[in-house]
């Protein structure tokens, strides 16, 4: 039987904050106060935890937790409240909410079986991907986030029907590109351009100005994980500022999203990460700009007329076109690869 469960969001702006999650985030905080035993508590990751706090507080602006000598991290009187108005609704929502629930979920129990298969995208991943497939607006498309290396892979192997990747412009020559853009049975289309680079503090303390900074004494790097295109991209910038990993403090220190690593440094865990400057500014901090890049997705060629993958594809371009640090790669302005 299907499960569902009862959220609340509060839109903030353009930005969509989940009460029902930063509120069960305090409560676990009042129980435990250690931001590490309460992300666990939650099956979330320490540095994930901590964005999810800097970003409510930025929100609502509000200190929601404060930090206590001897005594770990604890919510304020305002995250108190926070987590005993989240608990009063879920418990109230389940009460009430109980018959109907059921009974969506036996409909939509009935339709799933006679559903058709959604399809698998591997994916690198993306903000925007990840908002369109949150927010229902490309139906039947499961997404799996993994590297652009692991997606492309996944795509060969059969493991996936579609790949999410992302190449630096300017595009390398047509013998240097990836697979998919040799098999006559792919598609390979090219959805939006997105801008990348170093993401910092707000102000930029410590004024980093170029890929060569991130060497310098004492500043600390969050890195994207091996096999991703952005994790890529800084090896070769790296390279050719005559530069090793070695030299990079936290080059080890790996995230797996760009969302993630905005947070390590917005929660002062790191003071630089290379990524998208679309997550830059949802945690209001400050962005580098080193290049743009083309986000593709590929896969079997009848695929490409399929009423998912055109939305899924209209979808992006339309959250392109609205986000800063994106743009969307139209067919009339679409570029042979």
């Amino acid at each position: 039987m299907l499960e569902i469960s009862h959220r609340i969001a509060l839109r903030v702006g353009g930005d969509t904050l989940d009460l029902s999650e930063l509120a069960r985030l305090l409560a676990a905080l009042e129980a435990a106060p250690r931001v590490s035993a309460a992300a666990q508590s939650l099956g979330m990751s320490y540095r994930s935890a901590w964005g999810k706090l800097v970003r409510a507080e930025r929100l609502l602006g509000v200190a929601l937790v404060e930090r206590v000598k001897g005594h770990g991290t604890q919510p304020t009187a305002a995250g108190t409240a926070v987590a005993r108005a989240g608990a009063r609704f879920e418990r109230e929502a389940a009460r009430r909410l109980a018959t109907p629930a059921e009974s969506i979920a036996e409909a939509l129990e009935s339709l799933r079986d006679a559903a058709p298969a959604a399809l698998g995208l591997a994916a690198s991943h993306d903000l925007l991907l990840q908002e369109a497939l949150s927010a229902g607006e490309a139906s039947g498309v499961n997404v799996r986030f993994v590297g652009s290396e692991l997606a492309l892979a996944a795509l060969e192997r059969g493991e996936a029907d579609l790949a999410g990747f992302h190449l630096p412009e300017p595009l390398a020559p047509p013998r240097a590109r990836p697979a998919p853009f040799h098999d006559a049975r792919l598609f390979v289309e090219p959805v939006m351009r997105r801008e990348q680079g170093l993401i910092v503090a707000r102000g930029n303390p410590l004024r980093v100005r170029d890929v060569a900074d991130l060497a310098r004494t004492g500043l600390r790097f969050v890195n994207r994980q091996r096999g991703a295109g952005t994790r890529a991209w800084l090896d070769r910038l790296i390279a050719e500022r005559g530069l090793r990993p070695g030299q990079i403090h936290g080059y080890e220190q790996e995230e797996f999203t760009h969302f993630a690593v905005a947070a390590a440094v917005a929660a002062g865990a790191a003071d630089a990460g290379f990524g998208l400057r679309a997550a830059a500014l949802q945690f209001g901090l400050d962005f580098v700009p080193v290049g743009t890049e083309v986000y593709y997705l590929a896969g079997q060629r009848p695929l490409a007329a399929s009423a998912a993958v055109k939305g899924l594809v209209r979808a992006l371009r339309a959250r392109a076109r609205a986000t800063p640090g994106y743009g969307p790669i139209t067919p009339r302005a679409k570029r042979r690869p």
